[in-house]
């Protein structure tokens, strides 16, 4: 056998699954004829070996291991790469508050240049009324000398960025370098190749390793003038595998290849009977509706993701993903889509009218349930969640509240309860719900309540005439515009369309008996 080669075999391509990862390492080399030991240094010590292949374009692979070493560093004397990790970790800081020093001055420029502008546009305005404005050379002038020493900050700053990237390169050059002639590397795989021919091959190296994984995370970005919507997904990576992945093809994947086929056993079902009790205890308990369609399917939670049985791939562009364990997001789809807003106010939940949007996936691929970054004009406003949604599916997302509408609840609660000689108990309820509007803009806002759904015969609920329970005068004196007119579906909720006018005040109010049996406990 000939003497050993080591070559550089980068990562190319790596398909990451919910908790591993798939590597494929390639690159080409140049051979002698006869059989060879290739070594590649550099690779996770943690990778499954039985997972292990190798494959070359001229030849044949004899043999393919993975050969671990303890680093000399952990035997008591210091890794010689220790030194200059640390001098990187100083320059990466530095580099960032470069980069945040530049973003500042940046945005103070433009910022004096807007208040330039705004100050020329009040002068002309003042000198077509006639107004002299005192000391306006003096100010205008002091407004651009702040703007130049703004703006040359910022290029001062960007030049330290650039120095610090070159200084950071060539110190990473210095840290490989250092650790591939300390054989630092606590891995390497030894591949063993017979040619008979010499010349170039291409050599490729695969493997599965864990400590990585994906999730999806969207952004909505709500554009409220244009009544649009621009989504994109982005898949949040992150691996602590040992290895970097520099420039790489990225896939993310959602098959399951090491789920078992065999279907589920069934198991016995047992039937007892009980006698029927002479108290009925009935219980108010909170029913989510099961709806399809409308994102209704509810976010996965961590570790699975629900991908609805499809086994999604998603391709990423080229991207480096550092084993630093930290959370990469990389792009892996969107789309921007036409939407509808609409003002919702649920008040036995909150005491806010909130923006909610109706939005169709008009993608080619489906949505992944995970969290969402909400974000207006005006940038982040906070995170929803979404469920699996198909491709042409509606669903809706809320963007918070709306500062300008007010809402007040009340409920008051009477009850009646059966004589001596049988009857019913009746508690009668009622809700009044006070909407107020402190701008200046009509609104127009759907309010929504609910009535409980009985599935017991020994308890009825029945709703009162939309005009059944009508307010009283405002102690203030001031008269409140009721709105009887609602509809009210299956599944007990009753909602109202307001018509709100600028710094106007609305109300609605409900009313509805829940009827029980003598006997009936918990209501």
């Amino acid at each position: 056998m000939s003497t050993p080669v080591i070559s550089v075999v980068p990562v190319v391509a790596v398909t990451v699954l919910e908790d591993r990862a798939a590597i494929t390492r390639r690159g080409v080399l140049q051979l002698a004829t006869g059989q060879q030991r290739i070594t590649i240094e550099g690779v996770s010590p943690i990778l499954v070996d039985k997972t292990l292949s190798a494959t070359t374009s001229v030849g044949r692979v004899l043999d393919v291991r993975c050969e671990r070493t303890v680093a000399p560093w952990r035997e008591g004397r210091a890794s010689p790469a220790t030194a200059l990790r640390a001098d990187r970790e100083i320059l990466v800081a530095k580099r960032d508050g470069a980069l945040a020093r530049s973003r500042a001055a940046q945005g103070e420029a433009l910022a004096l240049a807007q208040l330039a502008a705004a100050a020329l546009a009040d002068l002309a305005v003042a000198a077509t009324r006639g107004v002299t404005t005192p000391n306006a050379h003096a100010q205008l002038d002091e407004l651009d000398t702040s703007e130049g020493a703004a703006r040359t900050r910022a290029v001062e700053a960007d030049l330290e960025v650039s120095d610090l990237v070159a200084e950071l390169g060539r110190l990473d050059d210095r840290i490989t370098r250092a650790v591939a002639e300390a054989g630092e590397h606590a891995a390497r795989l030894v591949i063993d190749v017979v040619t008979d021919v010499a010349g170039e091959t291409v050599i490729t190296a695969s493997y599965l390793v864990p400590g990585a994984a994906w999730r999806p995370y969207h952004r909505a970005q709500l554009m409220r003038e244009q009544n649009k919507l621009e989504w994109q997904t982005t898949a949040c990576v992150w691996q602590a595998t040992g290895e970097d992945w520099s420039n790489i093809d990225l896939t993310c994947s959602l098959e399951r290849p090491s789920l078992g086929v065999e279907p589920p056993a069934f198991g016995d079902d047992e039937l007892r009977t009980r006698k029927k009790p002479d108290t009925v205890v009935v219980q108010a308990r909170e029913q989510a509706p099961e709806t399809t369609g409308q994102g209704a399917s509810g976010p996965a939670q961590v570790p699975g993701i629900d991908d609805g049985g499809l086994g999604l791939v998603l391709v990423a562009p080229r991207v480096t993903v550092r084993a630093d364990g930290a959370p990469h997001r990389v792009p892996v789809g969107g789309f921007t889509s036409a939407v509808q807003q609409s003002l919702v106010a649920i008040p036995l939940r909150s005491p806010w009218v909130h923006l909610r949007a109706r939005i169709v996936n008009t993608g080619t691929q489906p949505l992944l349930a995970g969290p969402v970054d909400l974000v207006m004009a005006s940038g982040y406003v906070g995170r929803a969640e979404v469920g699996f949604v198909a491709p042409g599916e509606k669903f809706y997302l809320g963007f918070g509240p709306e500062s300008d509408v007010r809402v007040h609840r009340t409920e008051t609660r009477d009850r009646d309860d059966a004589g001596l000689l049988g009857g019913w108990n009746v508690n009668t309820i009622r809700v009044a719900v006070r909407i107020s509007n402190l701008g200046t803009e009509r609104r127009e806002i759907v309010i929504t309540e609910r009535i409980p759904m009985s599935e017991v015969e020994q308890v009825e609920v029945h709703t009162s005439a939309p005009d059944a329970f009508l307010l009283e005068d405002h102690p203030g004196g001031e008269e409140i515009t009721q709105v009887t007119a609602r509809a009210l579906d299956e599944r007990g909720l009753v909602s109202w369309s307001v018509e709100l006018p600028p710094l106007g005040r609305r109300a609605v109010t409900l009313e509805y008996k829940v009827k029980s049996q003598r006997g009936v406990a918990g209501v």
